[in-house]
Order: structure tokens, then sequence, then C-alpha cells
């Protein structure tokens, strides 16, 4: 599986923590044992007779109930994907007794993977626990800070990690519905949703700890033609075009009917999600590769929220109101049942212990996402992918659905196309750690390591990677000013500034000499550019840019690296317009049906940016409703 610079550095700061903290327990054992050895002669000779020992309390072999602590409260911190998670761990003199977190880790990844870790540690008093799979760096950055505290207040944390959970494993799911869903991301919900608003019982099977997939790491950003908000900014806007830049900035290569139910169904897809507890901004915005200002994006928190994460929480609140869905995590599917030419149910595993997992069902829905953290699979497809790529995916992304499709005859389509996005950050993959994530392409300029302007900003994506991917270094710098900036977005700034993510400067020539570019040059690029804006047309480059925005004049100014990421895969399972999984020669498999990014045929050679969300609630929806008439 590919793993990104951020993952593989944390993973190193953890192993570096533990040998830190394993020397301190060593010093601590040398200093007792001197003490011992200079203790009275009686006890001395008590050792000698067996009747006491030198060992310190809570040994090696100890268990958690033998720990002992200096009473108190001590404080750590560990760097997480995010930003810095702040512990703050009591202890009694026997026991873990409260747990206190600060942090900006995302919602439904970060934050459930804290709160799964405190509540096992202070059940079980012990921290015999492996990470939570799908939050590797917030696992690995808590369990560093507590047991960075463990050790300040006396405990022995080689024991702790050894100690005996008293907890039992994941049992074996053994059940029967109307609908069985495999995966948990927002096509999954979407169906789930619509099915249990029918009145079907669902089941929901999750192989990783946390639910949510890869649309908790999404933007959020959904496509639609809507005249409520695009007419008053003067925006014409259809479904007639909607379909076709979908389809001709896909090379014309998806299944026009599917892209047809995507382009007529999206605004019904915005309102949907509205109606469900979504709030999107007032104004719509031009997303990278979104080729027209037709983007919804959704009004986040606070730092470190991913607007995809919203949907999950409110397609996760609805279905849990509906009394209709179980969702289960840490269950695998493994392989689909078929009996008589029909699919009828699915058989796995939990992966934490190893117990069977059966559900049979009247109808099943494959909503597992695609393969963009799979290097081996991306790689068979796209020579463009390398082993060193970074993915802006969650761990989850492996692209399981294509087997299990593939076992009961499924066809695939559109394989061989891979979305490599030109905004992905070299230290973690994602596409939002930049300044001006927040903004649409009219506000950015992209320059190469000369300061030149290589690309127009509005193009597609794949046009963009490509281009990048044709620069000496495989890198790019976007560079933005203060225009449009909110003071709400201060202390983002400042934290992306400080994590080296994005650099600051109140003159062009500061900024390039900061990020190492020729500065006479990027005061000639910007300066150009400014000149074209005030034009109302781009002659710097061929071809210009078209969405001119506002001029790079305002400071301060911003410069993040941006370098190409694998974000998404067009190619997948062959589905009907009702969303039934077909063969390659378009025969329909009874009962199953499949739905988001396991699919093939929506979004053709190339996905428009922002379009990824439209599809998941668009044949979500229609995946659940096919499934519940089945059923």
């Amino acid at each position: 599986m590919i793993q990104n610079p951020n993952e593989i550095a944390a993973r190193e700061r953890m192993e570096a923590a533990m040998r830190r903290i394993d020397e301190n327990a060593r010093k601590r054992f040398q200093l007792n044992r001197r003490q011992f050895l200079c203790g009275s002669a009686a006890t001395m000779a008590l050792a000698v007779l067996g009747l006491a020992g030198c060992a310190p309390k809570g040994g090696s072999a100890s268990s958690a109930a033998e720990q002992s602590y200096q009473a108190g409260t001590y404080e750590a911190s560990a760097p997480g994907r995010n930003g810095a998670i702040n512990v703050k761990v009591t202890f009694t003199d026997d026991a873990i007794d409260a747990i206190e977190v600060e942090h900006d880790e995302s919602r439904n990844i970060g934050d459930a993977a804290i709160n799964i870790l405190k509540d096992k540690y202070l059940q079980a008093q012990s921290l015999n626990f492996d990470g939570v799979t799908g939050a590797s760096l917030s696992s690995m950055a808590f369990a560093t800070a507590v047991a960075d505290c463990v050790d300040q207040a006396g405990g022995n944390v080689k024991a702790l990690k050894k100690a005996d959970t008293g907890m039992e494993p994941a049992p074996a799911i053994d059940e029967e519905c109307d609908v069985c869903i495999v995966g948990s991301g927002g096509a999954a919900f979407a169906a789930a949703v619509t099915a249990a608003e029918a009145g079907k019982t669902v089941v929901m099977l999750e192989k990783m700890d946390i639910y949510g997939g890869n649309t908790n790491a999404g933007e959020g950003t959904l496509n639609a033609p809507d005249p409520e908000r695009q007419e008053p900014l003067g925006i014409e806007d259809s479904p007639d075009l909607f379909y076709q830049q979908t389809f001709e900035g896909g090379d014309e290569l998806g299944d026009p009917a599917l892209v047809r139910i995507l382009a007529d169904n999206a605004l019904d897809a915005v309102h949907w999600m509205e109606d469900h507890g979504l709030v999107y901004e007032k104004e719509p915005f031009t997303a990278i590769g979104g080729l027209w200002q037709r983007g919804h994006a959704v009004e986040v928190e606070k730092k470190g929220e991913q607007g995809g994460s919203y949907y999950v929480s409110c397609l996760k609140d609805c279905a849990d109101k509906s009394g209709k869905v179980t969702l289960y995590t840490d269950a695998k599917v493994e392989s689909l049942v078929k009996d008589g030419g029909l699919v009828t149910g699915v058989t796995g595993s939990r992966p934490s212990s190893g117990a069977a997992v059966s559900v049979r069902a009247k109808s099943v829905v494959l909503a597992t996402g695609g393969y963009s953290r799979n290097a081996e699979l991306a790689m068979q497809y796209d020579k463009r992918v390398t082993e060193t790529m970074p993915s802006s995916n969650v761990c989850s992304s492996t692209g399981d659905g294509l087997g299990l499709g593939e076992g009961v005859g499924a066809g695939l389509r559109n394989m061989e196309l891979v979305q490599i996005h030109p905004l992905g950050d070299p230290q973690n993959g994602g596409v939002a750690t930049f300044v001006g994530n927040w903004l649409g392409v009219e506000n950015y300029v992209m320059v190469n390591d000369d300061a030149k302007r290589f690309v127009r900003e509005d193009e597609r994506r794949d046009t963009i990677a490509d281009a990048i991917l044709e620069q000496p270094n495989d890198e790019m710098w976007l560079i933005v000013d203060s225009t449009d900036i909110k003071d709400d977005r201060t202390e983002e700034i400042a934290d992306l500034v400080e994590k080296g993510h994005s650099f600051k400067a109140d003159d062009i020539k500061d900024l390039a000499d900061q990020i190492g570019v020729p500065a006479d040059a990027l005061v000639e690029t910007v300066e150009g550019y400014n000149a074209c804006v005030k034009a109302g047309v781009d002659t710097q480059i061929t071809p210009g840019k078209e969405l001119l925005g506002s001029e790079v004049s305002d400071p301060a100014y911003y410069a993040s690296k941006r370098i190409p990421t694998i974000h998404y895969t067009m190619g997948g399972l062959c589905i009907t317009t009702d969303a039934q999984v077909c063969t390659a020669a378009g025969e329909p498999i009874g009962n199953l049906f499949a739905c988001g990014e396991v699919t093939g045929g929506v979004q053709g050679g190339n996905r428009l940016g922002g379009n990824s969300f439209t599809d998941l609630i668009v044949f979500g929806r229609i995946a659940g409703a096919s499934a519940v008439a089945n059923a």
C-alpha cells in the first residue's frame, strides 16, 4: 500500500519516542537497583533468601493491575495529522484515572480514533491495543503522548503494552436483512438512508475501525447547476451544459446514459443533502478542474475539518434515527455468496479477531470506493503512477470491491483511467493543506521552479498534473494573495505557514527568496499576470486562462509547493442506469448493485473537480432505491 511521507515520518517519531521511554525506564531501574544495594543488611539477607527482590514493581511481566504511579496529572504532546495532539493524563497511585485531549484532528477520522483508544485505555488499564485502522497518524500520536505521560508518572510502559486488556475479541457477525451494504462512505450512507427511509432493514459492513471511508477525507464540493445560487451572480448554467462538460471533459469515454443521469439529478442531490441536515455556502465556486462555477462547498466549523466528513455525519445521524440501519466496523467482506445465479449475501471475517462474518440479504450494494492507495493496482493500469507518488486517499482505498464483483462475473470498465490531482501536498499527499484551498481557480497563479507560468490554472486536472510532471522536479508553486481570505482563516493560515505547507511574505521578492525561485522572474510573472487580469484576457501563456479573478496584488502573499498525487480512479465495476452490477456484456447480475468510486463509466477519462460528491449522492440514492425495489 502507498505510504505518504508524513505516515513514514510519524512511525519513525513513534519508534524514537518508545526508545526514549525505554531508556528512561532502564535508568530508573538502575537507580532503584543502586538504592536497593545500599539498603540495610537485613534487607540484603532477605533478598538472598528469596523473600525480596531488586526488580522494581511493574516489571516486564507485570499486569495492568500491578502498576504503580506517582499520583498526579502529567502532560505530553505529539504531532498528529493536522497539528499537535495534547494530552493530560491523571493517575492515582495504581490506575489511569482520566485522559483529557486537545487536538485539531479530522472529524470522523482522527477524532474517532482518539476517542476509541481513550475509552480502551481507561476501561482496560492497558496500552496493549493496536492503532485504529483508518487513522494511523492520529492513533500513533495519541498513543505516544499517553505513553509519555505514563513514563513521567513512573509507570512501566513496556509492561502496559503487554498487559492483558481483559476485553473480549470482536464476536462473529451473523445477520439477515433486506439490504446489505459493503462500505460506509458517502455513497454507502446515501444508499443506506434511502433504503431505511423506504422501511427496509439495512446492515452496513466496514472493514476499518472507523466509518466514513474516503468521503471523510474529501473536500465535499458537489457540482450542480443551481439557478437559485447562480443567477444572482450572472452565471448561466443548465443540466445540458453540465452533461456536455462532464462527457467531453471525460474525453467522451464515459457512458452517456450514466453521465446524463448524473447531470439531471445533481441539483436534486443538493436539495436532498440539505433536507438531511447539510449546509452549503451561499455562493458556488469553481473547483480545481471543475471547468464551471457550479461547485457547492460545505460550511465547515474549524481547522482540520474536511467538508466530506459532514456528509458522513449528517447521513449517519439520519441512519441512526431511522432505527433500520445496523453498522459494523472491523468487518471485512471477502466474498459474495451466489445461489442460482443470484447474489444472496456476503461472507468475511473480523480483522481484529478472525471471527466469521455472514450476512444474508435480498439485495447487496457494493460501495467500497476506489483503489488510489493500491500502488500495485494503480501502476498496473497507469504508467504515470510510481511507488513513491503520494495519495490523497485514506488507507482503505485498496479496490476490494473490484475483486468481489469479479468473483461473481462482474465486468470492469475504464480501469486504465487514474486521476492524478495536481495540488498534492508533498508531506501528506492531501489536496487541502495550503493557503487558498478555499478559493476558486480564478484566484490561483501556478509557477514552476523558474517562476514562470506553464499551464492555465483553470485547465482540467489531468492536463495540469501532466504539465507538472513535465517540469524538472515534478513540482510547482501555487501563489495567492490575501484577497477574499476571511478573518476566520487566520489561525489555519498561521498553522500552515508554521508547518511549512505554505510560505508568507509581504512582497513578491521576499516570497521568491523563501521558496528558492528567481526573484526578478517571479515579479515579472506576477506583474504580467495582473496586467492580463486588468485587460480581461490572458496573453501570458497559450492557451490563456479564461476564468480570471482578481489581481495578485494584496499583501500578504502566499506560496505552497504542490506535486501530483493519486486522487481518484475513474474505472470500476460495470453498472446499468439502475446501478445494478452487470457483466462486461451488459447482463445484470441478480440482487447486486454498486455506487460511488467502485463503479466505472460515470466520469469517463477525467473526473471534473467537484463531480465525485455528485456521483456519490446521485448514484448512492439510485442504488438504494433499486435495492429496495429488488428486496
